[in-house]
């Protein structure tokens, strides 16, 4: 299905969202430059939308982003796959 193009809300939330639902968002804090929360709903997960918050938030930051504490099991592993590992740092994934 595809994707809207993502929007950013009050410079610190980033939403993705298709014809029908929200398929994930992103809430960053500027001054700690921190990923404060990650959403992706569960039918749309493993396919890079998490990694392309974090990446829209980190050009919005002009700076590389790091998870908040505390980080559930869930966030733990994301943060330490892949996918998110070897992102483009700053390059447009929209």
């Amino acid at each position: 299905m595809r994707l809207n193009e993502p929007v950013i809300f009050n410079g610190d939330t980033i939403v993705i969202n298709n014809a029908n639902t929200t398929v994930g968002y992103a809430q960053f804090n500027k001054d700690k430059c921190t990923v404060e929360y990650v959403f992706v709903n569960s039918m749309f997960r493993r396919q890079g939308i998490g990694a392309k918050l974090i990446n829209i938030a980190e050009e919005v930051v002009g700076s590389r982003l790091k998870p908040s504490n505390p980080i559930s099991p869930l966030g733990q592993k994301f943060f330490n796959s892949q996918k998110y590992q070897n992102r483009k740092h700053f390059s447009s994934l929209r």
